[in-house]
């Protein structure tokens, strides 16, 4: 799919992967709509992609009103959304049993409420169209359980079951969906999930970049992906082997730390 013109609206686009993702975009002949909560982070990235290619609209995806007022920005400048990138995300890491249950609610609010939010906001103006594709980014986290993470765990498993659900209810459309799944990269991530608490276990696919996930979304979006794209691909016997042997990956996991 050639992108030029394509408008594709990305959350969490102030830094991370979402940033990544927009430079990629726009190189490749986008306009993007960059969405998230620093008002200030957003207007540097347009700066910088140039501002006849971009629209700049803060939110934050727990607010209705928010994502509402995204959806009815991008319409009124562009006439369109043809790829919805869910990107906005964050983690905080600790062991179940220390873990404050304040962490939990923010996280689902954000990684899993903010994501159906805004799928809510754009999905029916693409099946009206026939046309779009939504893009979730979800996490190895989400596919494979390891120590000190099982509320982040919770929340991205949560949006590998909803992408996986979206995925059957859009077969047979031509509206696509595409879930990201990367391993750890080094990212504005750790201000809140620092790498002293990774356990040894969920770095066995080994550290990627940002721009490495940035280039495989961009890609996907490119291909009209419709299914799960892992990252590193080496990752994906590790998540194949714990789907089919769970009691024995435990056991594993355990063992290395």
């Amino acid at each position: 799919m050639d992108l030029t013109n394509s408008v594709i609206v990305i959350t969490g686009a102030s830094s991370g992967f979402g940033a990544d993702i927009a430079r990629c975009a726009v190189a490749a002949g986008a306009r993007v709509v960059l969405a998230a909560r620093s008002a200030t982070a957003l207007d540097q990235l347009a700066d910088e992609l140039g501002r006849d290619c971009t629209l700049v609209q803060p939110t934050d995806v727990t607010s209705d009103a928010d994502v509402a007022r995204l959806a009815e920005a991008t319409f009124e400048r562009f006439g369109r959304a043809d790829v919805l990138v869910n990107n906005a995300g964050f983690g905080v890491l600790d062991r179940i049993a220390d873990a404050p249950l304040a962490d939990l609610q923010a996280m689902v609010d954000v990684n899993v409420y903010g994501m159906v939010r805004c799928t809510h906001a754009f999905l029916p103006h693409m099946l009206a169209r026939n046309s779009g594709q939504i893009v979730l980014m979800a996490s190895l986290a989400g596919l494979i359980a390891t120590a000190n993470m099982g509320f982040y765990n919770a929340s991205k498993f949560a949006v590998v079951g909803f992408g996986r659900t979206l995925m059957l209810e859009l077969q047979g459309t031509n509206v696509r969906c595409a879930m990201i799944c990367p391993g750890v990269a080094q990212t504005g991530f750790q201000r809140t999930a620092p790498l002293a608490k990774y356990s040894r276990a969920s770095r066995l696919a080994g550290f990627i970049t940002s721009e490495q996930v940035a280039q495989a979304t961009v890609r996907a979006i490119q291909r009209r992906t419709h299914g799960e794209v892992l990252i590193p691909r080496r990752a994906g016997p590790l998540a194949a082997f714990g789907a089919a042997f769970p009691n024995v990956t435990r056991r594993i996991l355990h063992f290395l730390g």
